[in-house]
């Protein structure tokens, strides 16, 4: 009896471990968005901002909370700078009108032709569909140690 409740359960875990090439589909869509979200940040580009979030949208980042206007204004305060992410280990929830994820974020920025060493992030976001289409609807951040 216990061998076939372990196999079952091992052989459950395989299915389970297939990809859904939908779910993959999706996954590499939420990736696409927060990508272009910390690009537009970069850029302090708030109307590209605001087409990529959902209304209401909040960005919690180290005890601070921000909307997409005060965090284009507070990027605006830093020196001139460019900056290329890199997300890792995207972990995603998907289902028809909702997401979640989790994932760490790197970012290497250049200020004055120096390059600096990547930071990193872990974050977690929530996503909603509005019209047929992934916004962003919250991001959480913290600086990894």
């Amino acid at each position: 009896m216990k061998k076939m409740f372990i196999s079952g359960l091992l052989l459950s875990s395989l299915f389970s471990c297939q990809s859904d090439p939908e779910n993959v589909a999706g996954k590499d869509k939420l990736k696409a968005l927060l990508v272009s979200y910390y690009d537009a940040l970069a850029k302090k580009d708030t109307a590209g901002m605001r087409s990529l979030t959902a209304a209401g949208f909040v960005l919690y980042e180290e005890g601070m909370i921000y909307n997409n206007e005060s965090a284009a204004k507070f990027v605006e305060q830093l020196p001139a700078f460019t900056a290329t992410f890199k997300f890792d280990s995207l972990n995603t929830h998907i289902d028809e009108r909702n997401a979640s994820a989790y994932y760490l974020r790197e970012a290497v920025f250049t200020i004055q032709d120096s390059t600096h060493a990547p930071v990193k992030f872990l974050e977690s976001a929530t996503f909603k569909k509005e019209n047929g289409e992934w916004k962003i609807r919250f991001i959480h951040s913290s600086l990894r140690k």
